[in-house]
């Protein structure tokens, strides 16, 4: 097809300044034709252009988008690791503070902390302290806890 295509518009540009000389009715029919076929060529060209640039541009548009989600991302990751680090440092300083008290006062408030918030401050004691707090805890508490604490340790 585009064999045709190219070969009408050779045919046409060879023939474009014979429409004028061109003798019987059929012949200046054909050449009409091949030069409207020509013109719709060009048309398109230049549509098929147009749409080229606009999906350059918005290629790189979509590039750029891409390249700030992903900085973003490490963004928010490098905050995450920092929160999560500043939250262990918190669980450590807190360990320190419960093994200070007495075990069973730091036991019937450890008990009542989030199950995350408890494991993480026994994790930070010493096996001895914090043997001693699990010790004045309710034994299912104590038993949740240790659950907890030994499926962490894994």
């Amino acid at each position: 097809m585009k064999r045709i295509l190219y070969s009408l518009l050779l045919a046409l540009l060879v023939s474009a300044p014979l429409v004028a000389q061109a003798g019987s009715v059929e012949e200046r029919r054909i050449l009409t034709e091949l030069q409207e076929q020509r013109r719709a060529l060009t048309e398109k060209e230049q549509i098929l252009e147009r749409r080229e640039m606009e999906l350059k541009t918005l290629q790189a548009e979509v590039d750029k988008k891409i390249d700030e989600l992903r900085q973003r991302r490490e963004e928010l990751a490098a905050m995450l690791a920092q929160k999560d680090a500043a939250e262990i440092q918190k669980a450590q300083e807190l360990s320190k503070m419960y093994e200070k008290m007495d075990p069973n006062i730091a036991a019937g408030i450890i008990a009542n902390l989030d199950k995350d918030l408890a494991v993480a401050i026994l994790e930070g004691m010493r096996a001895k302290s914090a043997g001693r707090i699990l010790a004045g805890m309710d034994q299912e508490v104590a038993a949740a806890l240790t659950v907890s604490y030994s499926s962490l340790a894994q």
